[in-house]
């Protein structure tokens, strides 16, 4: 779950800024495709397979989408 963890930080750093800039007012959780991810996915094997089951800080695997809330997004942009 670790790569899967830094595929996601990856994306975020990248996407963060133009993700928050577009929600509507009061959103607390954003749904990301997996399929968004796969550029940023350096771990073994394939992201599909190691995303199932996917938690951490709020985040999970959901229906083909990583629920990510807003908080851990503005957290990790300030960094």
């Amino acid at each position: 779950m670790e790569d899967v963890k830094e595929t996601l930080i990856s994306y975020l750093k990248v996407h963060g800024r133009r993700i928050l800039a577009n929600l509507p007012e009061g959103q607390e959780v954003v749904k990301i495709e997996v399929r968004a991810l796969f550029r940023y996915f350096k771990g073994r094997g394939k992201l599909m397979d190691r995303v199932e089951g996917f938690q951490w800080r709020g985040c999970k695997y959901e229906d083909g989408y990583v629920l990510v809330p807003v908080e851990l997004i503005r957290e990790l942009l300030r960094q």
